[in-house]
């Protein structure tokens, strides 16, 4: 096993709170970090990240946590810096486990809660270097797959991506020589799942659409035409940046017959049709022919499962409704015999 020397790699430390910052760095100094970068404002957190290249980058996630989780999802994105990969690691003050759960499913790899020992921060880097997950990508999250065996019920593939904080302190020099084709190599890889996972999403919205037409399927939620029209440009973008033009094409087509949907009510199943084809059309004119057929068990399983959420929140809503009517009843009910008791009092005297 390679000797781990922290001199080499770089890090890019964001803190907008001094004190924190400052025992941030007092740490990453006891482990071994010597390139070390400390920012205290967003401006300066992103521009690090775009114009530089840490190997390394740690931010405090307590303060700022909606613009640091849209910057990690941006980052993995590939849409901010040059690397979509980077090793990110998030500290927090907050135990509030909300917090901690939308801190992971940023993407980002580790949330370490303050305050830390130097030793357990030393623990946590350690296995981001030698143990650090694949990535896995979905039409909403791209980052470190946390899933147990048990539950890996889709098809979406593990993606092993560049991890150049191993690289930088193990010295690994063919790594790092052959860095842009790594990264271009990863990036190719979940740019097409994201393609992939992005079509899926549009094909499972109109499936369950579809399935309202039947008795057992009927679905109290309108169709989400918003959420439709954001898929269906997602993946525009992405066939656009890739420059397939053809598949730009497609997608164009499919965002004209998401447009003839209007809101969603009563929508036409030939345009239904016509969506989920030209969504999955998208992806085999990205994909070289390739389809998303594969997927067929997924979508069922999905549509199957959506289904059955949707009909038990809507039955709970409804139980919701008649419990508040029949308390609003009673209620009504009591008022009225105190309003008339005094008069039956009288009529008894």
């Amino acid at each position: 096993m390679a000797e781990i020397d922290y001199t080499r790699a770089s890090v890019l430390l964001f803190d907008p709170i001094h004190v924190n910052q400052r025992t941030s760095r007092y740490a990453l100094f006891e482990i071994g970090f010597r390139q070390i970068e400390c920012v205290a404002s967003m401006a300066d957190f992103k521009n690090g990240i775009t114009e530089g290249a840490p190997s390394l980058i740690v931010a405090e996630a307590s303060a700022n946590d909606k613009d640091i989780f849209n910057l990690v999802r941006s980052v993995r994105r590939g849409d901010v810096g040059s690397n979509p990969f980077v090793v990110f690691l998030l500290t927090t003050w907050s135990r509030d486990t909300g917090h901690i759960r939308k801190a992971i499913e940023c993407g980002a790899d580790d949330v370490i809660v303050r305050p830390f020992s130097t030793m357990f921060a030393e623990e946590r880097v350690k296995t981001l270097i030698r143990g650090r997950k694949d990535f896995v990508v979905t039409s909403d999250y791209i980052g470190p797959d946390r899933r147990k065996d048990s539950e890996r019920s889709t098809d979406a593939p593990l993606i092993t991506v560049p991890n150049f904080l191993k690289a930088t302190v193990e010295n690994d020099e063919q790594a790092l020589n052959n860095a842009q084709q790594w990264v271009r190599e990863a990036r190719e890889a979940v740019t097409t799942e994201r393609v992939r996972r992005v079509a899926m999403r549009i094909v499972i919205s109109v499936e369950l659409e579809a399935s309202k037409k039947t008795e057992e399927g009927k679905v109290p939620v309108a169709l989400d035409i918003k959420d439709l029209d954001r898929a269906a440009r997602e993946l525009r973008a992405h066939v656009l940046r890739a420059g397939r033009r053809e598949a730009a094409e497609v997608a164009e087509a499919l965002l004209d017959q998401i447009g003839a949907l209007g809101d969603g009510r009563n929508a036409d199943a030939g345009i239904l049709k016509l969506v989920k084809e030209l969504a999955m059309g998208t992806y085999a004119a990205f994909a070289n022919g390739d389809t998303i057929e594969r997927s067929k068990d997924e979508i069922g399983r999905t549509v199957s499962n959506l289904r059955k959420r949707l009909q038990a929140r809507a039955e709970a809503a409804r139980r919701k409704a008649v419990l508040i009517a029949e308390e609003a009843a009673a209620e009504t009910a009591d008022d009225a015999g105190q309003e008339g008791s005094p008069d039956i009092k009288r009529a008894a005297m």
